[in-house]
């Protein structure tokens, strides 16, 4: 209900639609019905769409592509974004535009949110070896790594798995939570712990669920008395919380 009510007053506001769009999608993904968004967002959001098909960035144009899949009525604006979005590769994954490096967040989300995106088994060995490349760095790019294998069914014939979930499960702080590594300064916070127990339970058979117990209790814990939790884009957090229960109560009740 928080979350409803938070991009119902940010698009009041005026608040950049990323930040709303990205909320709209978590919502619908965690069993709000897509016709709980306003349709006015939606059409704001379409309303934005350069000429070109794309939307401000790489990473908003993924979020979007997303969210016109719930409205069937907008396949070709979806469509358009789809194009766009396709010629703005770095090498075969994304940067946050065509002229960044190419980045496993950024990558791993648009294979994990529309398969489309990955277009062959090579798109996944790449980006297996960005992550090899990267080894043991930052606990969300682990996760982002597992869910796009996973949603693209992607079992790499080495141990590669494996050593990521061992290497993710090996960063828990002892509050339970996830920091972007062990010991960062910055500490345990709600979107490094959601997105460790999405990665983790997108292995349920191979993941510790004592690790993921751990992980669901800390955001239980440090939820606050209106829903969301303490982060910077409260809406962001609070989003990415809902779909770390939701995941959890998934797969482990």
């Amino acid at each position: 209900m928080s979350l409803h009510k938070m991009i119902i007053e940010m698009q009041r506001k005026k608040i950049e639609l990323a930040r709303i769009s990205k909320c709209s999608v978590q919502l619908i993904l965690s069993g709000l019905s897509p016709n709980s968004i306003p349709s006015s967002i939606i059409r704001d959001i379409v309303s934005s769409q350069q000429c070109d098909g794309g939307f401000v960035s790489n990473t908003d144009t993924i979020w979007n592509i997303k969210l016109l899949s719930f409205f069937p009525e907008y396949g070709d604006q979806r469509k358009r974004a789809m194009t766009w979005l396709s010629g703005k590769r770095t090498e075969r994954g994304f940067g946050r535009s065509y002229r960044d490096i190419p980045r496993i967040p950024v990558s791993g989300l648009a294979f994990y949110l529309n398969k489309e995106l990955c277009r062959d088994i090579k798109d996944l060995e790449w980006l297996e070896n960005l992550w090899l490349k990267e080894k043991n760095s930052l606990t969300y790019k682990a996760a982002y790594v597992l869910l796009a294998f996973r949603e693209n069914n992607y079992f790499p014939s080495n141990n590669t798995i494996l050593e990521i979930i061992d290497w993710l499960e090996h960063q828990q702080e002892n509050d339970g939570g996830f920091s972007p590594w062990k010991g960062h300064p910055v500490g345990s916070n709600i979107y490094c712990t959601a997105l460790a127990i999405f990665g983790l339970s997108a292995f349920p058979d191979i993941s510790k669920k004592n690790v993921v117990d751990k992980a669901y209790s800390y955001i239980i814990r440090t939820q606050l008395i209106n829903g969301i939790w303490p982060y910077h884009e409260l809406e962001d957090g609070g989003a990415w919380g809902l779909r770390a229960i939701t995941e959890y109560e998934k797969y482990y009740k």
